[in-house]
């Protein structure tokens, strides 16, 4: 298994660019492409506003992947999978985490450490890194049980994980974090943009964790019932442009549909149907951005017989009509 010491990463990679593209006294981006030939190839791109730092990391690789951190440092981030499968092992925790597509986990560590296997080819991944005074102010004086925790935590210098496995994004986080990624601005309003999504990003994590947390208190799930769900998500997100039903997925998947419906909300919160036009208009975001279609051939091929209608839920869930982000060719993180 190839292995790459983070710490070193311009040894490993004979091709490597860096391209600044911003810079002010508020908001810096820059990017960074790498390609070595039978070792790997991708980019890391960043936008750095004052207390976070977003990072957007795409790695290809033939083979699963080691990627080492190898200085202890203090710091806190949050983590959001949009593609590939991820073995993570970190030096204050006994057991990994493991991450996969539209996953998701915050953690604080005064020493963070670790080592990450990719055992996917295609990885894609963002992170927003947060400087810790900058955390701790937005910490003060809050009522949320995640929140009160981490700020406890932070104050004491002792490692918290939001939750010991990675959680499936809910609609909500999955919509801001296709916006900042196809963000429609350029010039000083994208960065306004991106951080004011960053920080929404970060409420929103924060509450479907502690959400999770206390629905997990009041109702016990078996192991087996949520091996079933997790099933049932992923063959929802490969075959979520086919006509699914909630018949045929409970006949499939050994579950009556109240329990299926009651199990989507309680681990993914969302429900079935909300899950699956989540992915449905990510996909035409992304055929639109491709500007290989029309509009209406994209509505069709996910399953709209009328364009007003899709318009409508497309601009609904977006922030801006199909047209306007087809025009576009000031695409974020793309």
């Amino acid at each position: 298994m190839d292995k790459i010491d983070t710490a070193n990463w311009n040894n490993y990679f004979s091709n490597a660019e860096v391209s600044i593209l911003h810079a002010s006294e508020r908001y810096s981006e820059t990017a960074y492409s790498f390609r070595e030939d039978g070792l790997a190839s991708g980019k890391i791109q960043a936008v750095t506003t004052p207390g976070m730092t977003l990072t957007e990391f795409w790695l290809q690789a033939n083979n699963p992947f080691q990627l080492l951190d190898t200085e202890p440092k203090e710091s806190a981030e949050s983590v959001f999978v949009l593609n590939g499968d991820v073995e993570s092992h970190f030096s204050y925790l006994k057991k990994p985490v493991y991450f996969n597509r539209q996953h998701h986990n915050l953690q604080y560590s005064s020493q963070f450490a670790g080592n990450h296997i990719i055992h996917s080819g295609n990885f894609h991944a963002l992170t927003i890194t947060y400087d810790l005074a900058y955390l701790n102010g937005l910490l003060q004086c809050n009522e949320n049980g995640s929140l009160q925790t981490l700020s406890n935590r932070l104050q004491k210098k002792e490692n918290f994980l939001a939750a010991d496995h990675s959680v499936g994004w809910d609609r909500r986080i999955a919509e801001v974090v296709q916006s900042i990624r196809h963000c429609p601005f350029q010039g000083p309003t994208r960065y306004i943009f991106i951080e004011s999504k960053m920080l929404e990003l970060f409420v929103l994590q924060m509450e479907h964790l502690h959400s999770l947390q206390s629905s997990a208190r009041k109702d016990e799930w078996r192991k087996e019932d949520k091996e079933k769900m997790l099933a049932v998500k992923e063959y929802i997100e490969q075959a979520y442009l086919e006509p699914l039903t909630l018949k045929a997925l409970t006949h499939a998947f050994g579950l009556n549909e109240f329990k299926l419906k009651k199990g989507y909300k309680h681990f993914f919160n969302t429900t079935v149907f909300g899950h699956i036009l989540q992915l449905r208009m990510q996909k035409a975001q992304d055929l639109l951005n491709e500007h290989q279609m029309t509009i209406s051939e994209v509505a069709q091929f996910i399953g709209y017989d009328n364009t007003g209608s899709f318009s409508y839920e497309y601009k609904k869930r977006f922030g801006y009509s199909p047209s306007q982000g087809k025009r576009s060719s000031l695409v974020a993180f793309h």
